[in-house]
């Protein structure tokens, strides 16, 4: 068998232990003596191991199960969990992140696999098929190769439906790759001839490849014992099967009865809990309905989805230049069955963002180590979800303004002391949605940012000149920082002070037509928000012409449409500007901003686009509008400063090309 086929599989399984590892050891060094978190740690080491020896990985296998080890030492609680364990077990996690992209083996791994065997020597293999038997339970036994521990609920199950109970030994092959995929198979097909009571390993350690090449279940099924192994014989990499079908179930209730007033005494004890019905193997296994799927096979499904749209939008511009009813009639269910697949689609390319915000707590826990300081992270609102285009860009410029965060704007514990605040830093890191936008924002309690510390070192590095400071605002000051080459650290160190960061932080969050706003207070801190659309590939909005050119405002911006008298608008500081439910908003002529040539003739009405940015509304002054569409936004690679402007091109149902007004940067250029 091609190892390689599996190659992407074991990484993709290995992240997901690895995030368990972070998150269990994160936990577990703010709370010494949690010993669930200890085991939680424990299982997903053991199943890296696992997983790296079905794989051939034998070097990774040998560092979980140094790891697994020194875990073992803590459960057993003859090893105390402190900072210098926990940075040795972070070592460890590091290093197998890097051996999961790739096996081979990496600098420092024999010194670091030296470390942790130093805590222990004891290479004991945790036996996956123990069983732990209570009063509560009654135990099944067959022919003292396998026991089941059952409850009365379990045993009640078996009673309720017809069939023999039996159990069924499986034997892998010893090289069999990914033992959980092909029980996996056993089950499914098992699930056709009765019902699986109960596995030993339990399913969830199968799942998480804790098993070793034997299995056994506990089955309950009408058919013969012949047509229960064929089904299973059929199946690839099985060496052995062996059924034994349970005769004394009736005395088993009788042992599960004598025993009840034994167990009274520890059911009170247990009666704060809420009790579990029991529920089969079958049914367990039948909830578990998440399938994965490669994130290219989802992009390409976008991609059809998106000339979907487009070749339904060129039909139904036929029927309407043409006055075709008929046409139109039969495309209105049509519009209606692409829009539910591309919401459809859509949603299933949704990720909550949390697969992003679980990568900070171990980043800032490591930075606040570096730093000397005591950081106090928060997070909010992980379950907002987000497009996984955007989801894989937007990580890096998040690790970028939280190290400057902790970094630049929070204070050394000392410091914060004698000006009277905690000694304990806060970043608040939290997301939300916002109409059809996700606003990320990175808060921290520190210094804040003095606009006029940015003046002197603006000058001072060249990014501005004097006379240009002297004609800006406290804010467009403190955006400064997004400069090329501004830095407001004297040394250049690991965290920052290179003079890069910010203006790439801000040009890729552009990129992804989102936009990125400062709020600043000296002495109290600083909150950058980050706004961002839902999906980069299908936009609603409204299409408007300007100097015989179409172009399509998104519809997530538009507060309203009006038609503007020219006897309404008046003059405010060199700027033009209506008076609309109370409110001054700054007119802006999408001709002069396009860089187009103005309209030799007098207007009545000017068809004009009232839009929000920020807290901010503006009237966008167009030549006509006309009317909301749906459509597909395609790339422009031209990075003039004239297409800075522009968020992208979309394809019309006539063929013709309209261009995607970017609101941000027009509003503010």
């Amino acid at each position: 068998m091609d190892m390689n086929d599996f190659q992407e599989l074991y990484a993709s399984e290995s992240r997901e232990h690895l995030d368990i590892l972070n998150d269990s050891l994160l936990t577990l060094e703010n709370n010494p003596e949690d010993m669930e978190m200890i085991n939680e740690s424990f299982r997903a080491a053991h199943t890296l191991k696992g997983m790296a020896g079905t794989m051939g990985f034998d070097n990774v296998s040998e560092l979980a199960h140094a790891m697994e080890n020194v875990l073992d030492l803590l459960r057993d609680e003859k090893l105390v969990v402190n900072t210098e364990v926990v940075n040795l077990l972070f070592r460890a996690v590091d290093m197998l992140e890097l051996l999961s992209n790739n096996p081979d083996e990496v600098e420092g791994m024999d010194e670091l696999i030296s470390e942790l065997k130093s805590y222990s020597q004891d290479d004991t293999v945790v036996n996956n098929n123990e069983t732990v038997v209570n009063n509560n339970e009654t135990v099944v036994k067959s022919g003292g190769e396998s026991e089941f521990s059952l409850s009365k609920e379990e045993l009640e199950l078996i009673t309720q439906n017809e069939g023999n109970p039996m159990i069924i030994k499986v034997k892998l092959e010893a090289d069999c790759v990914f033992k959980s995929l092909r029980a996996d198979m056993i089950f499914e097909a098992l699930e056709e001839y009765g019902e699986l009571i109960k596995s030993n390993p339990e399913i969830e350690k199968i799942k998480n490849e804790e098993l070793n090449d034997i299995f056994h279940v506990l089955f309950l099924s009408r058919d013969e014992e012949e047509i229960i192994y064929n089904s299973i014989n059929t199946i690839s990499e099985v060496e052995e099967i062996e059924i034994k079908v349970v005769e004394d179930i009736n005395s088993l209730l009788e042992k599960e009865d004598k025993k009840e007033e034994k167990t009274k005494q520890s059911s009170k004890k247990n009666s704060s809990k809420k009790k579990r019905k029991a529920t089969s193997l079958s049914k367990r296994l039948k909830s578990n309905n998440t399938i994965r799927v490669d994130v290219e096979r989802l992009d390409s499904l976008m991609n059809l989805v998106a000339e979907l749209v487009i070749k339904r939008t060129q039909v139904e511009s036929v029927g309407t230049s043409y006055n075709l009813d008929e046409l139109n009639k039969k495309l209105k269910p049509l519009s209606k069955v692409t829009t539910e697949l591309q919401n459809a689609v859509m949603e299933m390319r949704m990720v909550p963002i949390s697969i992003v915000f679980n990568r900070f707590p171990r980043l800032v826990r490591d930075l606040a180590q570096d730093l000397n300081k005591d950081i106090n992270l928060v997070i909010e609102g992980e379950e907002t979800e987000l497009d996984r285009t955007i989801i894989d860009e937007i990580g890096d410029p998040l690790v970028h303004m939280i190290r400057n965060s902790i970094d630049h704007g929070v204070e050394n514990p000392d410091e914060r002391e004698t000006i009277g605040k905690s000694r304990q830093g806060l970043v608040k890191l939290s997301a939300f949605h916002e109409g059809n936008n996700v606003v990320i924002q990175i808060q921290d309690d520190g210094k804040g940012i003095n606009p006029e510390f940015i003046r002197n070192k603006a000058v001072e590095k060249g990014v501005v000149t004097t006379e240009e400071l002297a004609n800006m605002t406290d804010d467009e000051v403190i955006n400064l920082i997004f400069a090329p080459g501004f830095s407001t650290n004297e040394e250049v160190s690991d965290v920052s002070g290179r003079g890069v960061g910010m203006d790439v932080v801000k040009t890729k969050i552009e990129s992804l037509s989102g936009s990125v706003d400062i709020s600043s207070e000296v002495g109290k801190g600083s909150i950058f928000t980050i706004k961002l659309p839902l999906t980069l590939s299908i936009i609603q909005g409204f299409l408007t012409k300007v100097a015989n050119q179409e172009y399509v405002i998104p519809l997530e911006s538009i507060q309203e449409i009006v038609d503007v008298n020219p006897e309404e608008i008046q003059t405010i500081r060199q700027e033009r500007v209506i008076h609309r439910r109370g409110s001054v908003i700054p007119l802006i002529s999408l001709r002069q901003k396009l860089k187009k040539e103005p309209l030799e003739e007098e207007r009545l009405e000017i068809p004009t686009v009232i839009v929000e940015v920020g807290n901010d509304n503006y009237g966008l002054m167009v030549d006509s509008i006309i009317g909301q569409q749906e459509v597909v936004i395609k790339r422009i690679n031209d990075l003039s400063e004239n297409l800075q402007k522009i968020a992208g091109g979309a394809i019309l149902g006539d063929g013709s090309i309209a261009l995607i007004v970017n609101v941000e940067e027009i509003t503010t250029a």
